[in-house]
């Protein structure tokens, strides 16, 4: 019950400020202008901020375990590869591809896998979740720049790779502009100023209620009920099937405590904001990445405390 809870109120202000965003939205006080220009200052100004600072503030030194680190990022990628070879077979147009890809592989690490960790934990048993960190969420940006650039809708008409825009867009992108310029100063173990670290705290936490009050703002039940035989599909692959097949090949490898602990954060969090407000940015189809947003948000509440109370029961954390 303790574990239902604690899911519960992960996820649920979550959830609030998707709802908000919709009432807001139908009692006229946004509109579309709103939603398009706080998704932009998201994505350029305080999701960047937010990664600069949690990078920034990581130990990169006292915990490192390159076990961890490679399972990680090479199952990441093999996720990535499977999601690319079979999500055009069943999802029509290059838009839905893209942002289907981007969900699958994409959790909501940053803003709630670590606190899960520490909760699960306490602060060092959740280092293993920080290491992560670092070395994850620039894979992931990297990666969505990568599928959403490749399953645009521009480049539909060519079958060459573009990668000179791959490589523009990866090298423009704010949100890893922010993680890369982060690292320097977790190496250094730099500590800011009280007043330094209080406006980047204030900027960093606006991205999730901004961002949600966004994709609040533009959710629409009829795209959505049109979209239900993509965003069902993925919210069950993302949730059940992949943390299932993540975890059982971790436990076989013999990870336990807080490096499984570490993963199962990694593959059982929800998908992540920074997914729809990319989608939106880089001409994805951001009304289904929004949509797998909202669904996976809001079942992560109860398959979280699932897979928790398993691997609880079989005495693996």
């Amino acid at each position: 019950m303790e574990s239902l809870l604690f899911s519960l109120g992960c996820v649920l202000p979550l959830f609030v400020l998707i709802l908000i965003g919709y009432i807001l939205r139908r009692l006229g006080m946004i509109n579309d202008n709103f939603v398009s220009v706080g998704t932009k200052v998201v994505f350029n100004v305080s999701l960047p901020v937010q990664l600069f600072v949690q990078i920034a503030s990581s130990d990169l030194t006292n915990v490192f375990n390159p076990k961890l680190i490679l399972f990680s990022l090479i199952s990441t990628a093999i996720l990535i590869a499977l999601a690319w070879i079979l999500i055009p077979r069943f999802v029509k147009g290059k838009a839905k591809q893209g942002a289907s890809i981007q969900a699958l592989f994409r959790g909501n690490f940053a803003i709630l896998g670590v606190p899960l960790a520490i909760n699960m934990f306490g602060q060092e048993g959740a280092a293993p979740a920080s290491l992560l960190l670092p070395f994850i969420v620039p894979f992931y940006n990297a990666m969505a720049v990568v599928v959403l650039t490749i399953f645009s809708p521009e480049e539909n008409a060519s079958k060459k790779i573009p990668v000179k825009k791959i490589l523009k867009g990866i090298i423009t992108n704010p949100l890893i502009i922010g993680i890369v310029l982060g690292v320097p100063f977790a190496l250094c173990k730099v500590t800011f100023p009280s007043v330094v670290t209080k406006c980047l705290n204030s900027i960093a936490n606006l991205t999730t209620p901004l961002a949600l009050i966004c994709l609040g703002g533009q959710f629409s039940f009829k795209l959505a009920k049109a979209n239900l035989k993509i965003s069902i599909p993925i919210t069950i692959l993302k949730l059940v099937v992949i943390p299932a097949i993540m975890l059982s090949i971790a436990v076989a490898m013999g990870f336990r405590g807080g490096d499984l602990g570490a993963i199962f954060v990694l593959y059982s969090a929800p998908t992540a904001v920074a997914s729809y407000v990319m989608a939106k940015n880089m001409h994805s189809d951001d009304d289904l990445a929004g949509q797998i947003l909202v669904f996976t948000t809001f079942f992560s509440c109860f398959t979280l405390f699932l897979i928790l109370f398993i691997l609880r029961s079989l005495q693996l954390l």
